[in-house]
Order: C-alpha cells, then structure tokens, then sequence
C-alpha cells in the first residue's frame, strides 16, 4: 500500500510564547515540504500564529475545544470561534486531556461532532497507560476509544486523523518500538476500516511519544504510520524543522 501524504503536527502543550512562534516560523516557514506541517500552540497565540503564517502552508490547530456551541461556560472555546480565527485542526482526547481533566470516549465524541460541524479537522488521540499496555490491553482499550467515539457519525467527505500515543512513551523518553507500532498501526487501521469502510484509506494514523529527530524517518517507514504528533521536541525549532524534513522524504 502506498504511503499517504504525512502529516506532522507539533503540540506546544502549556508553553511557548512569541520568542517562540518567531523562532518556530524562521525555522520551516519558507521550507517546501511534501508533508503537511501543523502547530497546535496555546489558545492565547492562536490567532498571532494565523496572522503570521497566513501566506503559508502551515496549519494552525487548537490543543483543545469545548464540547459546548455557546452559553454560560467559563473559560471554554467553542470549535465555531476557532474555525472564526483561523484554526484548521483541533487536538482532541489528548491523554493528558484524559487523565488530568477525566475526559472520556462520550465527551470526545461530542467534540467530534462539532469540529466537523464547524469544518475544523479532528485529531482523535488515543493510547493505553503503562498498566494496561503491561496487562496486555492494548487493543481492548484502543477498539473502545475508536468505537465510542467514531461508530455511528456521518463522516462522508470530512477529513479526520487519529493519532495513538501509547501514555507510557510520552514525555518519558521511551518511544515504543517499531515492532509495537507497527502492530498497534495495523489494528488501528482494521478498526477504522470496519468504522468506516473504504474511507478509513483517506484518514492518516499518526504515532506520538517521545518522538525526535533521531527516530522520526524510522516511524515514518512502517506502514499506516501516516504522520508524527510531536511534544517537547517541538519547542526546539531546529530540532522540530529535522523532523519535518524527514517527513518530506517519505514517498507517497
């Protein structure tokens, strides 16, 4: 099976700033990438990155949206004013997401729903925590998440990626090995092609933990890893350019 375009998209978490985005912007914006390249940086930055970046290529996408239209929800943001301001793409059930704010499989799904809606590219996370992985869960975890999420939504003619990102390898230095990505790609993949039928082929499955430049090209090669979703290396510009670039030598 040929490989589909990748996809790379940095997720700043809770930093970064304007020394940042300058920094960030130098680095690849005038770079020609085969890869779609995106930057999920903290709501307060989202629309200064828009302005800057608005001549490019580059997608700029939200760590996060509410499950809410409008209405009397302090401090949330609905996916209709990211889509007003620019936004592409949205992070959606990010592990820490999950753990830190106890979102679950209902609450992504509603997000789902009104990313598309509003035309803003969904980016499901998934992944297991060190005891699941280690119980041999894997699989029984990441067939609830897809299922309770995505069976049932229309999703003719919309755009939609997941992202897995085995909890145990973000942040930890420990990226999971190319025999266990390889494995939980393919699964992911069998379960979006009985969600979705013909369409799972259009969808990109893009791995996330603990990703960096020495082994992106690497995850890059095994088959349904359509992309990278990139935290702390993607504050060091350079460093995150270098995993660009290895994208851009994937061949579709």
């Amino acid at each position: 099976m040929s490989k589909k375009s990748p996809l790379v998209v940095a997720n700043w978490k809770l930093n970064g700033g304007t020394d940042l985005i300058a920094a960030s912007v130098a680095s690849i914006r005038n770079q020609n990438f085969n890869a779609r390249i995106g930057i999920a940086p903290p709501y307060v930055y989202i629309s200064g990155l828009v302005n800057v970046l608005r001549n490019s290529s580059i997608m700029v996408g939200s760590q996060n949206i509410s499950k809410f239209e409008s209405g009397a929800f302090t401090g949330e943001t609905s996916a209709q004013m990211l889509k007003e301001v620019g936004c592409d793409f949205c992070l959606i059930g990010h592990s820490e997401r999950r753990q830190v704010f106890l979102e679950n499989n209902q609450s992504c799904r509603t997000k789902v729903e009104r990313a598309l809606v509003a035309g803003v590219m969904p980016i499901v996370c998934i992944g297991e925590n060190l005891q699941q992985y280690e119980l041999g869960l894997t699989r029984d975890i990441l067939y609830r998440q897809l299922h309770q999420t995505l069976d049932g939504l229309d999703l003719t003619g919309e755009t939609l990626c997941i992202a897995y990102e085995p909890v145990w390898a973000i942040g930890t230095g420990k990226a999971a090995s190319p025999e266990v990505v390889a494995e939980v790609h393919e699964f992911i993949y069998q379960e979006l092609d009985a969600i979705l039928g013909s369409a799972a082929n259009e969808v990109n499955i893009l791995y996330g933990g603990s990703v960096k430049k020495d082994n992106a090209a690497e995850l890059l090669a095994i088959n349904h890893v359509d992309g990278l979703l990139v935290g702390g290396a993607s504050l060091d510009p350079e460093h995150f350019a270098q995993i660009c670039a290895a994208a851009n030598q994937v061949e579709s």
